[in-house]
C-alpha cells in the first residue's frame, strides 16, 4: 500500500459532469444509471466524490428521502466506493464525513446505510465509521410476476 498525503485528497460534491468525465468504467456498474445521473444536482442529490492528484479514487452516491414515522428527511447512502489501491487511507471515513457535514448544513439529522445481514465485511466498516443499528424494521415483499 502506497502511503498518501490525506491534505491532498479533495472531497466535492459529485456533478452530472463528473459522471461522463470522471467516473468512467466505474459508472458501467452502477444499476439504474438514468434514475442516478437524472438526480444529480437536484435538492435531493447528497453524493460526494474524492480525487487525488486529479484521478477518482472514490465516490458516495446518497440521496435525501422522506421516510420514517414521524415522516422526517434521510440521506440514504446506496453505493459507497474506494479505488482498491487507495483503501486503508481513510478516503471512505473523509466521504461519510463531507456527506454527514453536509446533511447537517441541510438540517438533516440521520444518514442511513441499507446492508443485508449476511454483509460482514459493510456492517464492521459502517460501525468503524460511527453508524449504529437502526431501530427501523425492513420488510420486504417479492413482486410476483403475472
Amino acid at each position: 500500500m502506497k502511503a498518501i498525503d490525506k491534505m491532498a485528497v479533495k472531497i466535492h460534491r459529485l456533478t452530472s459532469s463528473d459522471v461522463a468525465s470522471t467516473l468512467g468504467i466505474w459508472w458501467a456498474n452502477i444499476p439504474d444509471k438514468n434514475l442516478m445521473a437524472a438526480q444529480l444536482q437536484s435538492p435531493l442529490d447528497f453524493s460526494f466524490i474524492a480525487e487525488y492528484e486529479g484521478i477518482l479514487i472514490g465516490f458516495v452516491l446518497a440521496k435525501l428521502e422522506y421516510a420514517g414515522y414521524p415522516t422526517a428527511g434521510t440521506s440514504v447512502v446506496f453505493l459507497i466506493a474506494v479505488n482498491p489501491d487507495f483503501q486503508q487511507h481513510g478516503i471512505g471515513t473523509m466521504m461519510i464525513e463531507a456527506l454527514e457535514n453536509y446533511a447537517r448544513s441541510k438540517d438533516i439529522n440521520t444518514i442511513r446505510v441499507v446492508v443485508p445481514q449476511s454483509d460482514v465485511k459493510n456492517i464492521k466498516y459502517f460501525a468503524k465509521v460511527g453508524f449504529t443499528k437502526s431501530n427501523m424494521i425492513n420488510y420486504d415483499k417479492a413482486c410476483r410476476k403475472q
